[in-house]
Parts: structure tokens; sequence; C-alpha cells
């Protein structure tokens, strides 16, 4: 009797154990899930006004006083006075003429900020730095534009806490920047300027928190560990 009852026992221990580290490991996996969840991304809204231009050879495209009029995250909107867009790519590194223009390529690096206020006076919105080749595309329906895949390293805070962004993790995120403006038409490498006439620049906030899958096995084979070593040491007593 007393060696049943004892067997009773130890595989209830075992059976509350289980239950115990299941439910451990399943918490510890749904823990991860919520921090895999990413906020939607921002999207700064750009006016007309201010310049874009190229001063031709092996110069940056350059932006000034670009206008910024607003921020969102798809359902809420900040909107921002005094918004300016500044930005250089790096340099001009050749291009291709194309049905109905042509095309510039810059190299990655330089730099961009978007300043502006949001009610608190003056202040950086965002800055960061192409990381890649952007590209200049004259002149498709008379409406020129450019595009660059962006690394972003600062959001402002406030920014991040109303459109429910996460704020850049180390290595930055990442952003596309697209805006339009009025050109004539030019040849590939020729210098151009022309006034901005709209577009937008898109962040995707960088995953943070997230639990490697390795980590997580790594804690359920512990526990397991955990449980057998603790069984065979009452099968001792």
């Amino acid at each position: 009797m007393r060696k049943t009852l004892w067997g009773q026992s130890v595989r209830g221990r075992v059976r509350n154990t289980w239950s115990a580290v299941v439910l451990a490991v399943v918490g510890t996996m749904g823990m991860g899930g919520l921090h895999e969840v990413q906020a939607l991304p921002i999207v700064f809204e750009f006016g007309y006004g201010g310049t874009v231009s190229y001063g031709g050879g092996t110069t940056p495209l350059v932006t000034a006083n670009g206008v910024v009029t607003a921020v969102n995250n798809g359902s809420t909107t900040l909107s921002i006075s005094s918004g300016t867009l500044n930005f250089l790519t790096g340099n001009f590194t050749g291009g291709i003429s194309t049905v109905t223009g042509f095309q510039n390529q810059y190299n990655g690096g330089g730099s961009l900020t978007i300043t502006g206020d949001l009610g608190s006076g003056l202040t950086t919105l965002l800055s960061g730095d192409f990381s890649g080749t952007s590209v200049f595309d004259c002149c498709t329906g008379g409406v020129s534009s450019f595009s660059g895949l962006l690394n972003i390293y600062s959001v402002d805070s406030t920014i991040a806490s109303t459109l429910g962004f996460n704020l850049p993790a180390t290595g930055g995120s990442i952003a596309q920047v697209q805006i339009y403006l009025n050109l004539p038409p030019a040849g590939v490498g020729s210098s151009f300027s022309g006034v901005q006439g709209g577009g937008s620049l898109t962040v995707v906030d960088s995953a943070s928190g997230v639990p490697e899958p390795g980590a997580l096995l790594l804690l359920g084979i512990g526990l397991l560990g955990a449980i057998a070593y603790r069984v065979l040491a009452e099968q001792r007593v």
C-alpha cells in the first residue's frame, strides 16, 4: 500500500510539475508573441515648396526647406507647423536614359532631417541617412520623382507615444522616402532645380525584445532537465 501510494504521489507530483512546465513554456511563448506585434508604420506627408536640386557631375542631390505638413499612422494624424525636410544624398554615380526622360542614381550616405512644431516648439522630428542607392526619375507626365531607402536613427518621442511607434533600436529603423516635383526634361548627369511638389516618407519601426526560437527551446530543455533531476532524487528516498 505504501509503495502504491508513494508511486501515485510521485505520479501526481510529476503530472503537476509537467502542467506547470507546459504553462510556463506556453506563457513564455505567449509573451514573446506579444513582443512580436509591431506598431503600424508612420507616414510624414510633404506639401508644395522648398527645392530639389542637383549640381551636375559627381555632386549629390539636395532638398532644401521642403514642406512637411503632417505625420500619421493611418488612423491618427498630427499636424506639423513650420515643418521642413532637408537632405543630401551620396554622390551621383551614373544614370540611364528612359522612354520618358532619364534616371539619375546616387550613392548611399548623406543625411536627412525633418524639423517642425507639434505644439511645443520647433524640434527635430526625425533624422537618418540613405542606406543604399537612391534614384531620381524624370519626367513621366511632366512629374519627376525621387525615391530612396533610409536608415532612421531618431524619431521624436511625442510622435512615437501618440502614434504608437517603437523608437528606433540600435541600427535604426527602415524608411522609404518618395517626393515629387515638376521639372523640365533634362539629360543624365545634367544639373537641375525644381520645387518640391508633395510626396511622403514612410517609417517602419524595428522589432525589439523578440525572444529567439532557440532561446525558447533552451528554456524548455532546462525545465525538463530540472524535472528529471527532481523525480530521480525522489525515487532514491
